[in-house]
């Protein structure tokens, strides 16, 4: 019961600084400083050999068991999907760009802010541990 307590208190403690911060009260100066930052904290843990997980956009007639929000097209022939992608970082510059490398083999540029992009959570780690490639 007090854990259940606490997590509703630091709910409603983030949910209050949510409504009371909000971007559009800033000015374009701070706006972009604080994205900034968030972006530089966000992305300061990717180092060279960590799993990352690339949700990839598809199209075809009979998505694979896989498939995730599959919605059919406007015609009705065609499926659009997404996939989980399960890359391993190979490099990363100091622009915050990501060279990751694919279960293939194949090398791929992506950008740090990129929203389909992010790291592995430790429990996916483990379940997909033969998925990601070794660099």
């Amino acid at each position: 019961m007090t854990l259940l307590f606490l997590f509703f208190i630091l709910f409603v403690v983030a949910a209050a600084g949510g409504c009371a911060f909000s971007m559009k009260d800033l000015d374009v100066e701070t706006a972009s400083w604080y994205l900034g930052t968030l972006s530089r904290v966000f992305h300061a843990g990717i180092a060279p050999g960590d799993p990352l997980i690339y949700r990839k956009s598809k199209v075809s007639s009979r998505p694979g068991p896989r498939a995730r929000n599959i919605q059919p097209s406007e015609n009705g022939d065609d499926y659009y999907y997404e996939v989980d992608k399960f890359w391993t970082v190979a490099d990363v510059s100091a622009e915050g760009r990501l060279l990751a490398r694919t279960r293939t083999g194949k090398q791929v540029q992506l950008s740090a802010e990129d929203e389909r992009l992010r790291k592995a959570r430790l429990i996916e780690r483990l379940r997909f541990r033969r998925r990601f490639p070794i660099v």
